[in-house]
């Protein structure tokens, strides 16, 4: 599955924490402007640590 995590969506910090092998999360260029930044950040560690992979769109 794919998480997109953006200003204006993103999923619940728990599914990130769940994801795992298979699974992508995809930061878009201004997800770092959403408040709870950090949180999504942290959750992504958790699911690299799990086997999920982590794509940030820049531009």
């Amino acid at each position: 599955m794919t998480y997109r995590i953006g200003a204006g969506a993103a999923p619940a910090l728990g599914d990130l924490r769940l994801a795992g092998p298979g699974d992508t999360l995809l930061f878009l260029y201004d997800a770092r402007s959403r408040p709870d930044f950090s949180r999504y950040w942290e959750a992504a560690a958790v699911a690299v640590f799990r086997g999920a992979a982590v794509t940030v769109v820049t531009a």
